[in-house]
């Protein structure tokens, strides 16, 4: 018979830093040393991540960072980078499959053909950004803010959308499932830009 000791110490050895093994994705130090390896990122210390959603004028250290950059045809699927800054860039043909993005700021990027399918945003801000042929089949948007966004032959298919945010004016581009709508919080307006346009 198995002791509830060892149940617990299984259960930990499951753990990674800021990850989950049971989920097939590195963990953030892993995940850093990853972008380092393609180019992404400067190589050297590993950014600290934020302890808050990051925005374009924090004073802190940044943490995982793209900025008027433009990152094309990679790979970078089952990574834990929560909390990371896209601003004022061009992500083209780019797999996040299963990547952990949670609580990160994409305001004001342009996301082409990208592939963010089991990927968890949740409480991340989409805001502001143009999306062509991306696809969020299987992702966790939940309490996420998608309005002053743009999405063209987009795919939700199975995405958790509960109390993500979007203007009713949006509601035509969407294709929601009604289950999907019915999660979503919708407001009248737009809203207030996002800050780094």
């Amino acid at each position: 018979m198995v002791s509830r000791r060892s149940i617990v110490v299984i259960l930990l050895s499951c753990l990674s830093p800021y990850g989950v093994a049971s989920t097939g994705r590195k963990n953030y130090r892993a995940s850093c040393q990853t972008l380092q390896e393609l180019g992404l990122t400067v190589k050297g210390k590993l950014p600290p991540m934020p302890d808050h959603r990051p925005q374009y004028d924090d004073s802190g250290p940044p943490g995982v960072s793209f900025f008027r950059t433009q990152v094309k045809d990679v790979d970078l699927s089952s990574l834990t980078v929560p909390r990371s800054f896209f601003g004022r860039s061009e992500i083209r043909n780019v797999s996040f499959e299963n990547s952990d993005l949670s609580e990160s700021t994409l305001c004001w990027n342009n996301f082409i053909e990208v592939n963010f399918s089991r990927s968890t945003l949740t409480q991340s801000d989409l805001r502001a950004s143009m999306y062509v042929r991306v696809c969020f089949d299987k992702a966790d948007l939940s309490g996420a803010d998608l309005r002053l966004s743009s999405f063209k032959a987009c795919s939700f298919v199975g995405a958790n959308m509960t109390s993500a945010v979007a203007s009713r004016e949006q509601q035509a581009s969407l294709p929601l499932s009604d289950e999907q709508r019915a999660q979503m919080s919708w407001r009248a307006d737009e809203g207030e830009e996002p800050g780094g346009g």
